[in-house]
C-alpha cells in the first residue's frame, strides 16, 4: 500500500514539474541599419605661437616651457640662431642662461653661471624665477655629482698608483726574501768532510 501511494505521489508530482510546451516562435521581420551621419570634422585651429617675453603670464610661462622642451632636440642650431642674432635684450640672455644649463655645456661654463644666476632671477617676475630656479637646482645636483665623479676618479687613480708601488716593493722585497731563504739553506746544509784513504777526516 505504501508504495502505491509512493507511486501515485510521484506520477503526480512529475506531472507538475513538466514545462509547458514551447508558442511558435514568429520570425519578426528585419529592419534595415540606417548609417550613421559622419560627425563633420573641423580642423583644429592652430596654436597661436606666444613669443617669448619676460612676463608672468600663463600663456608666456608655458611658451618658455615649450622653449626649454623644444630646443633639447636641437641645442646646436639654437645656440646657432642665438650667437647670430643682433639683438641681446632680456629674452637673449635668459634663452642663453637656459642654453648654457644644458649638461652638453662645459663643467666650469654652468659653474660660472650657477654663480652668477641670483642677480638674473632677482630680475625675473616670480613664475618665471621659479622656471629658471627649478634648472638652476637640478644644474646644481649635476655639478656636484660631476665634483664627486672627479673627486672619486682622482681618488681611484692616486689609489691605483699606490697599488702599483706596492707590487713593486712586495716583489723587490719577494726577491731578498728568497734570496736570504737561499742563504739559509745554504747555512743549514752539514760540511761535507773529506776523509783520506784511511778514512780518517
Amino acid at each position: 500500500m505504501k508504495t502505491s501511494l509512493l507511486l501515485a505521489s510521484l506520477l503526480l508530482l512529475t506531472g507538475c514539474q513538466l514545462p509547458p510546451p514551447p508558442e511558435p516562435v514568429t520570425p519578426q521581420p528585419v529592419e534595415p541599419l540606417e548609417a550613421e551621419p559622419q560627425p563633420v570634422q573641423l580642423p583644429e585651429p592652430e596654436p597661436v605661437a606666444t613669443p617669448l617675453a619676460i612676463s608672468d603670464d600663463a600663456a608666456t610661462l608655458q611658451a618658455w616651457v615649450n622653449y626649454r622642451a623644444s630646443m633639447l632636440n636641437r641645442i646646436n642650431e639654437e645656440r646657432e640662431l642665438l650667437n647670430a642674432s643682433t639683438e641681446q635684450d632680456e629674452v637673449w640672455q635668459l634663452k642663453r642662461t637656459i642654453l648654457q644649463l644644458h649638461p652638453d655645456t662645459p663643467y666650469l661654463t654652468r659653474l660660472r653661471l650657477q654663480m652668477q644666476s641670483a642677480e638674473q632671477l632677482a630680475t625675473l617676475p616670480a613664475p618665471l624665477a621659479a622656471l629658471l630656479s627649478w634648472d638652476l637646482a637640478f644644474n646644481q645636483k649635476l655639478l656636484e655629482a660631476e665634483s664627486a665623479v672627479s673627486a672619486l676618479t682622482r681618488l681611484n687613480a692616486q689609489q691605483h698608483d699606490n697599488v702599483e708601488r706596492l707590487q713593486k716593493i712586495n716583489k723587490e722585497l719577494q726577491k731578498k726574501i728568497d734570496a736570504l731563504t737561499q742563504i739559509e739553506a745554504q747555512l743549514n746544509q752539514p760540511a761535507v768532510v773529506q776523509e783520506d784513504n784511511n778514512g780518517q777526516p
